[in-house]
């Protein structure tokens, strides 16, 4: 589960492996609790959650309620993250502040299309917190910067942070897809990655046609709605 909080509102998303596809949040925060509201295709949800310790518990209610326990886990090569600002008051540049226990780091962002939304999330399986900084939030045609958690602080990746599309990371696949869509059609295209040995490498970059009900892999071969949809 990734939360991020702005004032009294909250916002993220988790995965559950009966549904496979991230499910959504949006709630408050009040002072020693958390409600948020969840919604799927085939139903909503609640979860209030009450501060302990470390993490928090409470229950996820939707036909049935079910008991809940949240460890919170904020663990960087750069030790455990206490806080972070987002510094807008500049017109032109985002100030991302990230305070450890031990130092502060800090990423600017220039280019931003909307305020950025940071995610937590280990891209590349080495059991520590990336950070993916969405510049655009667009569902098909999104941009954003991909910091991977090393041990001299964030360092960006280059290759993922070029690509258009909106990232999204299967935590079940271990692969990155980047979503894009054609401005002028009903084609979409799918730029994946996977990482090996730490690097992350270009394996296919695929597209489908809804129109014609045709697609292509990279290689030139054919691909089924079916296909293409599974990634």
């Amino acid at each position: 589960m990734n939360l991020v909080t702005s004032g009294n509102r909250i916002s993220g998303s988790y995965i559950y492996d009966k549904y496979k596809n991230k499910i959504l949040l949006n709630g408050v925060v009040n002072s020693n609790s958390v409600e948020l509201k969840e919604k799927t295709n085939n139903s909503t949800a609640a979860i209030t959650l009450v501060h302990i310790g470390k993490g928090y518990t409470g229950k996820w209610c939707d036909k049935k309620c079910v008991p809940v326990t949240i460890q919170t886990n904020n663990t960087f090569k750069d030790g455990g993250l206490k806080y972070i600002k987002v510094d807008d008051s500049d017109a032109v540049l985002y100030k991302i502040n990230l305070v450890f226990k031990n130092k502060n780091e800090e990423i600017i962002i220039s280019d931003a299309i909307d305020p950025p939304s940071l995610e937590f999330v280990d891209i590349n399986g080495d059991g520590f917190y990336d950070l993916v900084v969405r510049t655009d939030h667009r569902p098909n045609n999104g941009s954003q910067t991909v910091y991977i958690s090393g041990n001299n602080g964030f360092i960006e990746d280059k290759d993922l942070s070029k690509e258009n599309g909106t990232f999204v990371y299967n935590p079940y696949k271990k692969n990155i897809v980047f979503n894009l869509k054609d401005d002028c059609c009903n084609t979409f295209n799918k730029v994946i990655y996977y990482f090996y040995n730490g690097k992350a490498e270009r394996v296919d970059n695929m597209f489908f046609d809804y129109s014609s009900n045709e697609g292509k892999d990279s290689k030139g071969g054919d691909i089924s709605k079916d296909k293409f949809e599974s990634y």
